[in-house]
């Protein structure tokens, strides 16, 4: 096989983790957001969320969204290795009948809880921002190279489950 053949089929491959790669910065930027968030509220002591009704909702989210997130995980470990056809059936498996992005649903519930739990009125500001920046950014660009990996399926896919929100 000579070098130019070799190229052209380099280039053939998708190239897989790329997904999980772009959407670890969105998670990375989740955990910032805490951060940030309790750093606010020490320097500027908003006190919105005191209370034992907020510590509830927050381990209530925070269970939630971890539950979502496992689920969600477990489903796509499962899936992919039973399933080597990759038509719109291939997505509609757990969580993904549902939401197209379960995971960040997950985290984003979770993390909200936790800064619930915490009573960090900045964090659930800046959690909220996070997910706006997330949904824009990440998840558009997730959602373009899914349609460039698996096409008129994920399309279809698309058109059957809408984003959560």
């Amino acid at each position: 096989m000579d070098k130019n053949n070799q190229n052209l089929n380099q280039e053939k491959k998708p190239v897989y983790g790329v997904v999980h790669v772009l959407l670890s910065n969105s998670y990375i930027m989740f955990f910032f957001a805490v951060v940030l968030g309790v750093i606010f509220d020490i320097i500027f002591s908003v006190n919105l969320f005191k209370g034992v009704a907020y510590e509830y909702v927050g381990l209530f989210l925070l269970v939630v969204g971890t539950i979502i997130v496992y689920w969600s995980q477990k489903t796509t470990r499962k899936v992919g290795k039973v399933v080597s056809d990759r038509d719109v059936n291939f997505f509609l498996h757990g969580p993904y009948k549902y939401t197209r992005n379960p995971t960040n649903l997950g985290l984003t519930v979770a993390i909200l809880g936790f800064g619930f739990l915490i009573h960090s009125s900045f964090s659930v500001l800046f959690i909220l921002i996070t997910y706006i920046i997330s949904k824009l950014f990440f998840i558009k660009k997730q959602d373009v190279i899914l349609e460039e990996r698996y096409g008129d399926a994920f399309v279809d896919y698309k058109k059957k489950v809408k984003d959560w929100l």
